[in-house]
């Protein structure tokens, strides 16, 4: 039974940290949104009037991005997606590579391992400590 409690107690607890840092992420990223999207309001505000493309006084970039019917992100996040690439096509065929290499590596060593050399190797240098101790 108290098996079932840890287990339990340890759903319960990465259930809750889950829980936290999926809301803590959501307010982080509505928070770098909204900061761009004030930059993004500022830097358009200060181009000439000449420079101003007519898509930027389209009236729908104005809106308000927390005040928007879907306040969730619709891309995926730039740096999760690079990360995710990077996981994919570079660090799992390296980290396999090196994995193979050197289970290849110990499994060499192992098949050419003389044990009577070793043994014989490892009596001699105990006689030689035992004689110098004396």
């Amino acid at each position: 039974m108290s098996k079932f409690i840890a287990v339990l107690s340890g759903f319960i607890a990465s259930g809750a940290l889950l829980y936290h840092f999926q809301n803590e992420i959501e307010d982080n990223t509505s928070q770098i949104r909204l900061r761009l999207h004030n930059t993004r309001n500022q830097l358009e505000d200060s181009l000439p009037s000449n420079l101003k493309d007519s898509s930027v006084t389209d009236q729908n970039h104005l809106i308000h991005p927390s005040k928007r019917s879907n306040a969730r992100p619709q891309l995926p996040i730039p740096s999760l997606t690079q990360t995710q690439n990077y996981i994919n096509h570079r660090f799992i065929p390296t980290f396999k590579s090196t994995w193979n290499e050197h289970v290849t590596n110990l499994a060499n060593k192992l098949t050419s391992f003389d044990v009577s050399e070793s043994v014989k190797n490892a009596k001699s240098f105990v006689e030689d400590k035992w004689n110098n101790k004396k």
